[in-house]
């Protein structure tokens, strides 16, 4: 039975665990073959699925802050499956929890060397290739709070807008060369980076959840495999919420 990402080669970053994790994974499942790719080492589920199906999947390490680590990815995955027509920008930086006068300069460079600039370097350093290929799928993650206000996480909050519209203004640009940008804006996610909230956060980011509870990385997975696929052929510079009806209180 053909998968619904047959011929399909993605990179997927932040990868390690989590959503990206989550994604990588079904992504092979589907058909795709992956290149996994993250500044940390992989972890147990990721680094089983790479030792099950090398073929289909392998790991790189990176720093997507860095054009030359980029560099180095997209050759990795053109020595190992081919030119990629799937991109995935899913690793991001967390938030500090602070207000804009007590937020640091270092900071809020930080979350926008990684958060907006990590994703920009992604999509120049693909974006290339799939204009020769006639098309491809790329999907940035933004979050809820880049759409939605919320007091503090200023640096968070600012640079996750900022790849909302960095993903919109890509995503006509590139349309007319059938390279499909869009973004997916999670909610409250078990993952390794939720875990660091407070209680106070976390009873706070319940409240703000219609459905009450945590979302599992298995849940969003889907939705990138649909982005990803030739069934959303005509999905573009769109925003998908998955954050369990928060954007709407």
């Amino acid at each position: 039975m053909a998968g619904r990402l047959d011929g399909k080669i993605a990179i997927v970053t932040g990868a390690a665990t989590g959503i990206g994790s989550a994604t990588a994974r079904l992504f092979v499942e589907e058909g795709a073959r992956v290149l996994a790719a993250d500044l940390k080492e992989p972890g147990a589920e990721l680094a089983a699925a790479v030792a099950a199906n090398p073929k289909a999947l392998q790991y790189q390490k990176l720093d997507i802050r860095s054009e030359e680590a980029w560099a180095k990815v997209l050759a990795a995955c053109v020595s190992a499956f081919g030119q990629p027509n799937v991109l995935i920008n899913n690793a991001g930086l967390g938030s500090s929890g602070k207000p804009v006068h007590e937020e640091s300069l270092e900071a809020m460079r930080a979350s926008f060397d990684t958060n907006v600039l990590g994703a920009f370097l992604g999509m120049k350093t693909v974006i290339p290739g799939m204009m020769k290929l006639g098309g491809g799928s790329i999907v940035n993650v933004s979050s809820v709070w880049g759409w939605a206000g919320i007091k503090n996480n200023a640096a968070y909050q600012t640079s996750k807008a900022a790849v909302m519209m960095l993903s919109k203004n890509a995503g006509v640009t590139y349309a007319p060369h059938n390279i499909r940008v869009n973004c997916v804006l999670p909610g409250y996610v078990d993952t390794p980076m939720s875990r660091t909230v407070t209680p106070e956060e976390a009873r706070m980011l319940m409240e703000f959840t219609p459905l009450g509870r945590r979302a599992e990385p298995e849940e969003l997975a889907p939705v990138f495999v649909y982005l990803a696929s030739d069934e959303s052929g005509f999905v573009a510079a769109s925003n998908f919420m998955i954050d369990g009806g928060m954007n709407a209180l």
